[in-house]
C-alpha cells in the first residue's frame, strides 16, 4: 500500500451502516478511491441525537450522529491499524410512517461531514483524510422509534444508513407480492392502446 501525505485528499463517494439503541454500537462501511472502510464499532463514547433519544420527539433531531476520535478498523481489529478523525450527519428533512402497532418510522435526508484518517499504530503511517466528496449527495437514515407509555414521546429502536434510497414501504408490499409488475405491463398495454387509437 502507497503511503499518502496529510495533503493527500481522498473522496469518499458512498457508504451504509447502522446505529444500534441505547450505546450499543454502530457500524459503517465508506467507499472511495479504491478504498473499503470498514468501522466496525468505536473505541470511544460517541454521541448523537438518536443514540440521546431516550425518550425523545423524533421531529426534533438535527444531529443524529457524531463521533470524533479513534475508531476500530477492518473486520477484526488487531490494534494495529485504526481510524482516526470525525464522523458527523445532520438531519435536513425527514418523512414518517406510523405502524398500526406503534412504531413510528422515519427517513432522515442529512448531509454527512467525514474526516478520516488511516493509522498504523505501529509506524504511525497515515492514509488520508478520507473525505466526503459530493456535498450534494445526501444520506438516508431510516430510523425506528416506539412510543413510550402514556407519553407523546418515543424511544429510539435503531437505525439503518445509505447513501441510496430505500423504496417506500408501499412500494416494497408491491414488490414482493408480485402486484407491481402487473401493474407496469397494464400501465404500458393502456399506453400502447392509447397510441394506436389516435393514430
Amino acid at each position: 500500500m502507497a503511503a499518502f501525505s496529510h495533503a493527500d485528499t481522498i473522496n469518499l463517494t458512498s457508504g451504509s451502516g447502522n446505529i444500534y439503541p441505547t450505546m450499543s454500537g454502530f457500524n459503517f462501511h465508506f467507499y472511495g478511491g479504491g478504498y473499503d472502510i470498514f468501522i466496525p464499532y468505536a473505541l470511544d463514547v460517541y454521541n448523537g441525537d438518536l443514540v440521546k433519544c431516550i425518550p425523545c420527539d423524533p421531529t426534533q433531531l438535527h444531529v443524529l450522529f457524531g463521533d470524533a476520535g479513534q475508531f476500530a478498523y477492518g473486520k477484526q481489529y488487531n490494534g494495529q491499524q485504526f481510524v482516526d478523525g470525525s464522523i458527523q450527519f445532520n438531519a435536513v428533512s425527514f418523512v414518517s410512517s406510523l405502524a398500526p402497532n406503534g412504531i413510528l418510522t422515519v427517513t432522515y435526508t442529512a448531509t454527512a461531514s467525514l474526516s478520516l484518517f488511516l493509522v498504523n499504530s505501529v509506524t504511525s503511517q497515515q492514509i488520508g483524510p478520507f473525505v466526503w466528496g459530493d456535498p450534494n449527495q445526501p444520506w438516508y437514515i431510516t430510523a425506528r422509534f416506539k412510543p413510550d407509555t402514556g407519553l407523546p414521546v418515543y424511544e429510539f429502536l435503531g437505525a439503518t444508513l445509505s447513501t441510496s434510497i430505500a423504496p417506500e414501504p408501499a412500494t416494497i408490499v408491491l414488490l414482493g407480492t408480485g402486484i407491481l409488475p402487473l401493474l407496469l405491463g397494464v400501465r404500458g398495454r393502456l399506453s400502447r392502446s392509447g397510441n394506436s387509437t389516435r393514430h
